[in-house]
């Protein structure tokens, strides 16, 4: 039982990481058609009903961050948190031990 809990929660951080990486893919990928019932719509001004916070830089080069994004790196972050306590952990444990005979 000793081994099977940092375990768990080195495997649980891990899925946590790997989690927040594919979401936050996920919130990279452009936004699809509705289908061939929008050209029915009236168009729509760009972007008149959209909400996101971009920063620009002097480059030129954006960063758009969406509720996906901001949700993926939360997980990405609670993975790593996770994943450097159970290190901490596991090396303040080994610091613990005796290394050889006592003289």
């Amino acid at each position: 039982m000793r081994r099977l809990l940092p375990g768990l929660l080195a495997l649980a951080g891990f899925c946590f990481l790997l989690a927040g990486m594919v979401l936050f893919d996920l919130a990279n990928q452009p936004s699809h058609d509705v289908g061939p019932s929008s050209a029915l719509l009236e168009p729509v001004p760009e972007g008149a009903y959209q909400s996101a916070l971009t920063f620009t830089y002097g480059d030129g080069w954006a960063v758009t961050w969406t509720s996906g994004h901001l949700f993926g790196a939360g997980l990405v972050v609670l993975g790593l948190l996770v994943l450097v306590g159970v290190g901490g952990w596991w090396i303040g444990r080994r610091a613990g031990r005796p290394r050889g005979g006592a003289a």
